[in-house]
């Protein structure tokens, strides 16, 4: 079987002298990374690591860089209370073992009811951090504007009387996720029990990464959804309307840019360009700019 890994059995000695591999499968579904499974006997029982090694991806950095923040970061999650995986090693440039949560990633059922609350629990409690809780050095993130700009400078023209704006983020940047949609949630008996692949996590504006869910949720079951999840996480957590505007629409504007580049099915690529595309519409009409 090829893989882009080491040798399976090489990779358990690494973990465990003494342990023993079980089985090795290549699992399907990392769009940004290739991912394989390991099971392994050791000497206090049956264990399974993951490990991911990030794929060169349009819009985003070098794979070691990625896979560099990602080891840094998930070393201090779990001592937070994040439900993120335990890294278990990191071998440079681009490697991570990390250990195998249990659980599925099919919504519990009465979705979408059943997600909003424990995703916005989620996203609130991840926003609750910051540079202060001893997070490794990471990019920020809290101006939409700048890619806007780039992507669509027809609606930024640079005679306009008066230029758009977003207000500016008050306070210190958070810690974001990076990439919080339903590939990513890991449930188990109709508990979100585990956040997977922090390799775009970043410091920066909240409202970025509720906007970016509430796309998500839009594209699956409509915006009504969407309107729910920032009622929910608005009762746990600050928000911003008129930034979170500004990121409604960067969020589908980005997937627009971007998507062609993710190894999508045609069929869902074609679904996704057109959810998005009512996504973005309804963002440019409530700023005004549609």
């Amino acid at each position: 079987m090829d893989t882009p890994f080491i040798d399976a059995e090489a990779r358990v000695r690494s973990l465990d002298p003494e342990g023993r591999l079980l089985s090795a499968e290549l699992l399907a579904g990392g769009v940004s990374s290739h991912i394989r499974k390991l099971v392994f006997q050791t000497a206090c029982g049956i264990e399974a690591v993951v490990e991911r090694r990030p794929k060169v991806m349009p819009g985003k950095p070098p794979p070691a860089e990625r896979a560099a923040l990602e080891a840094a970061l998930l070393a201090r999650l779990p001592g937070l209370g994040i439900p993120a995986p335990r890294l278990r090693r990191f071998d440079p440039p681009d490697t991570l073992v990390l250990d195998f949560l249990d659980g599925g990633a099919e919504p519990p059922p009465g979705a979408p009811a059943s997600l909003i609350g424990p995703m916005a629990s989620a996203l609130a409690a991840l926003h609750r951090l910051g540079p202060e809780h001893g997070l490794p050095a990471m990019r920020s993130f809290t101006d939409p504007l700048p890619d806007l700009k780039a992507w669509r400078p027809d609606l930024f023209p640079a005679d306009a009387a008066v230029q758009a704006a977003c207000p500016p983020l008050e306070g210190s940047p958070r810690l974001l996720h990076g990439d919080f949609w339903m590939g990513n949630l890991l449930w188990r008996g109709g508990e979100l029990a585990g956040l997977l692949d922090w390799e775009d996590a970043c410091l920066g504006d909240p409202m970025a990464e509720l906007a970016a869910a509430r796309c998500d949720l839009h594209s699956r079951f409509g915006a009504g959804a969407a309107e729910s999840l920032a009622e929910t996480y608005g009762a746990l957590a600050p928000t911003h309307p008129a930034r979170l505007a500004w990121w409604d629409l960067y969020m589908p504007s980005a997937q627009l840019t971007f998507m062609d580049g993710w190894g999508l099915a045609p069929e869902e690529l074609e679904r996704l360009r057109g959810a998005m595309t009512r996504r973005r519409d309804l963002a440019l009409a409530a700023l005004g700019m549609g």
